[in-house]
Order: C-alpha cells, then structure tokens, then sequence
C-alpha cells in the first residue's frame, strides 16, 4: 500500500498552519507542524520528513538557520514560503537552502504542484531511516530512540534522545545548561539536576567509560557538549 509522504511544515502563523495542514492532509499528506524553528528541529530529531515548507521570520530563528540545522544530518528537500520577496534572499535561497521558493500570498494549488514535482523527482533519494552516523563507533536513530554502538542497539529514553540530538548538532561546541533545558523541556519542567541524572543514564549508555566519558563533556559553568574525538574537544 502507498504512503503518502511526511511534509514538515514551519511557520509561525496559526492560520497558515492550521489551513495548510488541513490542505495537505485532505491530499493524503502527512503534516508535522512546528511554529518555532527550535519547534522544527525537535520534530527533526523524532521523524524525519519527505520534505520541508520553511517560513525564513520565525520568532526564534531565521528559517536560513532552521534549514542548515536540518541540512547538516539530513537530505531533505526544501520549500521556502514566505513574505519576503526581495530578489538577493530568493537567489540565496534557492542557491544554498531550497529546491523552491514560494512568496506569500500563494494559491494552494500551485503549491500543492510544487510538492508533487519535487516528491516526484526526489522519490529515489527519499529518507528511509533517520539513522544518523555520528562517529565510526555510534549511529543514531532519533525517530526509535536507539542508538547502536558497535554495532549492538541500545534503546534511548525520549529524553535522552533529545539531549543527544541538541549536542550533536553542534559538535565541539558548548550548549549552555539553560539552552539544553530549554530545548529538552520546552514545557520549562526541567531543571539543572533532573538534566545531570539523564546525562548520566546517557553517559552509561553510550560512553565505553562513563567515568572518564570520551563524547558528553561537562564545561562547568558553560554546560555541555558532544565531543568527536578528545583532540577535538580540547578547545570548543
């Protein structure tokens, strides 16, 4: 049986959300909404879409940034739909970013065929796991929150999936405390403690010694980050 693909769709427009997921899902779609790019890349990091329709004003981040976030781990083409048109950040656009760009007002049905011809010629290239290779030793799969380290499945909390899906975007660069609560507990429920005990499942999970831990370093006073080697992380 077909399955129609998975569209990640981000805008921070309740209207625009609510209308074009209705659309889309009406045409058999799958829609992951987010309103927020830090939203977005959370959605990311558990399902990994056919395609994303990224709006570049979004209230936390620019959708530039939102894209080079997704483009780091995963081949996911790209529609850019927003209300800014000036030229030289359509052409940036299409030249680093997006398969198509789509200015505000737009028609569904243009949209819609846009979608269509670009699943179409994508169609062989689509994304059939979320595994992302970290390093020769880990390999991660955020959508089943399991990690295989050696090739042996270990299974991740979705917690713990969380924390390493926002190290590992930025590797060998520190994530403060406060910016890894905020994106593993959106709710605001987390706190530094709480934080420290998932590190530490994480750690026992991954790390060949949890003690001496080779990939999630503690900065104190800055936070944490997820090293590739110890050479690397030696000055993040």
């Amino acid at each position: 049986m077909f399955e129609f693909p998975r569209i990640l769709l981000v805008d921070d427009d309740p209207d625009i959300r609510r209308i074009l997921s209705f659309n889309l899902e009406s045409d058999g779609y799958k829609v992951m909404a987010a309103p927020t790019g830090r939203d977005a890349l959370q959605a990311v990091s558990r399902k990994v879409p056919d395609l994303a329709i990224v709006d570049l004003l979004l209230p936390d981040m620019h959708g530039f940034e939102v894209c080079r976030e997704i483009k780091k781990f995963l081949n996911v083409p790209i529609i850019m739909l927003t209300a800014v048109g000036t030229e030289k950040t359509i052409v940036e656009g299409l030249r680093q970013y997006a398969e198509d760009y789509v200015v505000k007002p737009f028609r569904y049905p243009q949209l819609l065929a846009r979608i269509e011809r670009i699943l179409k010629r994508t169609a062989g290239s689509r994304p059939q796991e979320s595994e992302i290779v970290l390093d020769g030793r880990i390999t991660v799969d955020f959508a089943k929150h399991s990690v295989k380290i050696d090739s042996n499945e270990v299974k991740l909390t979705p917690i713990e999936s969380r924390i390493l899906s926002c190290l590992s975007r930025t590797p060998n660069r520190v994530v403060s405390t406060e910016k890894l609560m905020d994106e593993v507990w959106p709710d605001g429920e987390g706190d530094p403690e709480r934080l420290r005990v998932h590190i530490r499942s994480l750690r026992a999970k991954i790390e060949p010694d949890p003690s001496d831990p080779r990939y999630i370093l503690t900065r104190r006073g800055g936070g944490y980050l997820f090293a590739l080697s110890r050479e690397q992380s030696a000055n993040p």
